[in-house]
């Protein structure tokens, strides 16, 4: 007698689908959100005291102030919409379902030129910022893993055989 799983029910499979893929979005949107912390900066419950990006950098440090002012600026909008319509495909937006990967990537890649740019001017300390960079870098390495599998997918007789049925001759 076999027993059936609820993940073999299609509506109870779709909306398991549909609710991770809400979860995923808004996870991936406050953390393009988050990026808004750099600027224009957030108390951070020390008096006197806030999150944020003085302007000092050490990799443009060779532009004039307004451009690399411009230049964080123009970072910033990539990490936060990139993040925005990466999760608002995720959660199942048709017109962002299309480019979430590519929005994901460029989030991603925006965010890491962001902290690239704004080290060590964060405030108040750039190793509070630490855990950003890696974040984004997971992102990126899966986003860039995804791409190269959807264009390079497994032969079809190296899939690995179907475990949840029986073996045939059982």
């Amino acid at each position: 007698m076999s027993r059936i799983r609820l993940r073999d029910i299609p509506a109870v499979a779709d909306a398991g689908r549909r609710l991770a893929g809400a979860a995923g979005g808004s996870v991936l949107l406050c953390y393009g959100l988050v990026h808004l912390l750099v600027w224009p900066g957030a108390p951070t419950g020390t008096p006197a005291e806030r999150y944020g990006w003085d302007g000092e950098t050490e990799l443009l440090g060779w532009l004039p102030v307004w451009a690399i002012w411009t230049v964080g600026g123009v970072l910033l909008a990539a990490a936060v919409l990139g993040h925005a319509v990466g999760g608002a495909g995720l959660a199942g937006l048709p017109v962002a379902r299309r480019y979430r990967l590519a929005a994901t990537g460029t989030g991603a890649a925006g965010s890491l030129a962001l902290f690239a740019v704004a080290w060590p001017g964060l405030e108040p300390t750039p190793t509070e910022f630490s855990a950003g960079p890696i974040v984004s870098g997971l992102l990126l390495a899966s986003v860039v893993a995804t791409a190269w599998a959807r264009r390079h997918p497994p032969p079809a007789g190296a899939r690995p055989p179907d475990r949840s049925r029986p073996a045939p001759g059982r």
